[in-house]
């Protein structure tokens, strides 16, 4: 980088601390700062104005930095909610340059959802002061559809109006790459139409179906390298592709054996009791792995595997996470 670079960004970064910087409503001490902290909605585009200029000021430093210091004085100006709403969505508008023409008309996929969870969008009856969209997501077990009317602010579209969303509110922003960025209202207004943890936020692409790629447990991050996953792959067999479903949430357990092996335990969410599994592996490629699922007679079945098949050993690790799912 050189020094003229280095000092533009530094330069930059120090802007936007200035003018840029979430809003802190235990300090807060203006009028202007009493408003926005007394209205949640007001809080959420605040935070997300700070997001997307913390984001946009690596791009385009130089640009920015005029940009948001006359926005802020022009939303200082404000005296009511409404209009500190609308300075809001202009100030992020300007961030993204979203007054340009956009198509907005589509089936639209959420291509950053995490595995197993996931976002559709579909766009229609796009006209020059709004349009209409329907929404269906889901996230392990978890599915909700719901309708809403979108206005345009600034080349943005704000919605507000949700069929049974209450003060639910979603911020779409147009990309210069024709993809859409999705945020939903952070202060907990949209839970009743998202539940179990359902997130509709995300960069939306144009497709007729999921574009994402198929995933795997060395993708998720499960197995360090492809040698390792390859090697569960063939002693998993048809079973993998069950693993990978299962991994919808995943966190780190502990060696109760002291072997020095990773564990994780997948599950899928709100139905983590019937629906999980546990791998678990060592430096020198042992592996052992239980997968739950559930049984025709409403219980569990249990399946195990293990690349130490000729040893009758099974680690505590693993059956003491069996015991959570056997009953007495």
């Amino acid at each position: 980088m050189t020094p003229f670079r280095l000092l533009s960004f530094v330069l930059g970064l120090t802007l936007f601390c200035s003018y840029a910087h979430a809003i802190d409503c235990a300090r807060s001490s203006s009028v202007v700062e009493n408003t926005l902290c007394s209205v949640p909605q007001l809080v959420w585009l605040d935070s997300v104005l700070n997001d997307s200029y913390h984001n946009r000021i690596r791009e385009i430093p130089q640009r920015i930095e005029q940009n948001m210091a006359d926005w802020r004085k022009s939303r200082d100006l404000c005296t009511s909610p409404s209009c500190l709403r609308r300075a809001y969505l202009e100030g992020i508008s300007t961030l993204y340059s979203a007054s340009r023409p956009f198509d907005w008309q589509g089936e639209w996929w959420n291509s950053t959802a995490s595995n197993g969870n996931g976002g559709q969008i579909i766009i229609y009856s796009v006209a020059e002061w709004g349009f209409r969209l329907d929404a269906t997501l889901w996230g392990g077990v978890y599915r909700t559809s719901f309708s809403g009317e979108s206005r345009k602010f600034y080349g943005l579209g704000f919605v507000d109006q949700i069929a049974w969303g209450g003060k639910c509110a979603l911020l779409l922003i147009p990309r210069e790459d024709g993809s859409i960025d999705v945020s939903s209202d952070s202060s907990g207004n949209c839970r009743l139409l998202m539940p179990g943890g359902i997130a509709i936020d995300g960069t939306y692409v144009r497709s007729t179906s999921d574009p994402r790629p198929a995933q795997t447990l060395l993708s998720l991050g499960i197995f360090p390298d492809k040698q390792l996953d390859d090697r569960f792959r063939s002693l998993a067999g048809e079973d993998y592709v069950n693993y990978v479903a299962t991994a919808n949430s995943v966190v780190y357990g502990k060696d109760i054996d002291g072997l020095g092996a990773s564990v994780l335990n997948l599950s899928v969410k709100g139905m983590a009791n019937r629906k999980s599994a546990i791998i678990m592996y060592t430096p020198d490629g042992k592996i052992w792995a239980m997968r739950v699922r559930p049984d025709k007679q409403q219980g569990v079945k249990i399946s195990y595997l293990t690349t130490e098949q000729e040893s009758q050993f099974l680690p505590k690790t693993l059956s003491t996470w069996r015991e959570l799912f056997i009953d007495e």
